[in-house]
């Protein structure tokens, strides 16, 4: 298996793999991740996997770098992945009202694709995006690839606001925004959906996941919304098989 081991400050080192962004690559990075937490190591703080890199938080009362490194290195060495076999991954299914108010930059990258703003959504809803890991805002998931004609660049000066639920696009990458927050990724459409929840913080999606974005009308919007709110809204999920192959689908 291809890493290095890299300190970052005095109390936390870096898995470093092959500098790419690749499904296959990043799912093996949290099947290690899962497999720590599993054998729940004493000197561990905490695991933050993204795109090429676990970062690994540890006690520096129970070890150090070299102690920490040799160990890790064993452990990981020892696993046995099988990249061939079918893996059952979830897809969570996100409502998107497109457009108008809910994605004032619509049109702007209609523009930039030379396409018209339904041909872009069309675009936009005709695959699921993997959620390579979460960041930024809490359940901020950096979820790609869009198509190469929609992967407009994101703004040269962010907006001060954007509402909770925006759904953006950032050159490759695609994401919605859990809370209202200053941004500059290209909003296209608003989820009605509560992403964040300081009651119950965790997402309803997590790295890992699939996000499936289905175009919805403005008042399918607002009903949503208000069952969302009232806690009478199931978020819809499936499942996909996956081989090798798709998982290193780019």
């Amino acid at each position: 298996m291809n890493f290095q081991i890299i300190p970052v400050g005095e109390q936390a080192l870096n898995l470093v793999f092959p500098e790419k962004i690749d499904v296959q690559e990043n799912r093996l990075i949290h099947q290690i991740a899962e497999q720590l937490k599993m054998a729940d190591w004493p000197t561990i703080i905490d695991l933050i996997p993204a795109y090429h890199t676990l970062t690994i938080n540890y006690n520096v009362e129970k070890t150090d770098f070299e102690k920490i490194s040799q160990d890790l290195k064993a452990f990981i060495n020892s696993l046995n992945f099988n990249e061939n076999s079918s893996q059952k991954q979830r897809v969570v299914e996100i409502p998107v009202c497109y457009g108008d108010k809910f994605g004032p930059d619509l049109m702007a990258v209609a523009e930039f694709a030379q396409m018209s703003p339904a041909e872009v959504v069309k675009m936009h809803t005709s695959q699921p995006y993997y959620v390579y890991f979460l960041g930024f805002l809490p359940g901020f998931a950096y979820a790609g690839f869009v198509p190469d004609k929609i992967a407009m660049p994101r703004l040269q000066q962010p907006r001060l606001q954007l509402a909770a639920g925006s759904v953006g696009i950032a050159g490759k990458q695609t994401g919605m925004y859990p809370v209202a927050s200053p941004g500059g990724w290209r909003i296209i459409g608003q989820t009605p959906l509560r992403l964040y929840d300081p009651k119950n913080p965790l997402p309803p999606y997590h790295a890992g996941d699939w996000l499936q974005f289905n175009s919805v009308s403005s008042d399918e919007f607002y009903q949503i919304q208000q069952a969302a709110d009232s806690g009478k809204y199931s978020i819809k999920t499936h499942f996909l098989m996956t081989t090798a192959a798709t998982r290193g689908a780019k």
